[in-house]
């Protein structure tokens, strides 16, 4: 086409996108000439544009037949998006499609492209979805350096629906059995407004399985309702 084919895609998709969303699973992809990858040059230019831009790398399990250079590769490039605060995950469809829902709506706020649409599941009923928070606190070492730890961690249930959640009951529950759930402290059983939230501490020890399931339950005109979400952090 006379031309570098990433330079084409560039063109013809990235440079006239308003919101960029790349996704991970275990593999890279294949190096450019300005990048470890096509994706990652695509993200570095989006970036530097100034457009919204969301990373998500899959914290399923591994493929058997994946190919453990290109593993390893996708590890050190999460590694350069750190500093960036474009780091996300997902655990599955559902989680990520969720998240991915939540960031546009934000995104079309702030670039003033049309007020969000709510779907006919938010029509008539509360909605409620689950996420994970933090506080990132400086410290220095036994060696005089500064480094960050993880500290006020939190899961938040927002209610997105139009109408209360009343007496809103959470449970954490690890993907794989053989794994161990974080402590979710509080026995509080609050009623969650519409746009309103809730949080509770989460104490996350060593070896805590950092994939979950969320069920909430909640009561709304004395009939019970459930909704099982899951979240990755």
């Amino acid at each position: 086409m006379g031309s570098r084919g990433q330079s084409v895609i560039n063109e013809q998709l990235v440079d006239t996108s308003d919101i960029v969303v790349a996704l991970f699973d275990s593999r890279l992809g294949m190096a450019t000439e300005a990048a470890v990858s096509g994706t990652a040059e695509e993200i570095q230019r989006s970036h530097d544009s100034g457009r919204p831009v969301h990373v998500y790398f899959s914290e399923e399990p591994i493929p058997r037949e994946a190919d453990l250079e290109q593993v390893k590769a996708l590890e050190d490039f999460k590694r350069t998006l750190m500093p960036l605060g474009l780091l996300g995950t997902y655990v599955s469809p559902d989680d990520l499609g969720y998240k991915v829902r939540q960031a546009i709506e934000s995104d079309l706020g702030h670039l003033n492209l049309g007020a969000v649409v709510r779907g006919s599941a938010a029509a008539d009923h509360a909605v409620l979805r689950a996420s994970y928070t933090y506080e990132r606190e400086p410290y220095v070492d036994s060696k005089g350096r500064t480094k960050y730890r993880t500290r006020a961690e939190r899961l938040i249930v927002r209610n997105i629906g139009v109408r209360t959640a009343e007496q809103v009951h959470v449970e954490i529950r690890a993907l794989q059995p053989e794994d161990s759930a974080p402590i979710l402290h509080g026995k509080e059983r609050p009623d969650i407004i519409p746009s309103g939230e809730f949080g509770w501490p989460l104490l996350v020890m060593a070896g805590t399985s950092r994939a979950i399931e969320v069920v909430m339950s909640w009561t709304e005109d004395d009939q019970e309702h459930l909704e099982k979400q899951h979240v990755a952090f």
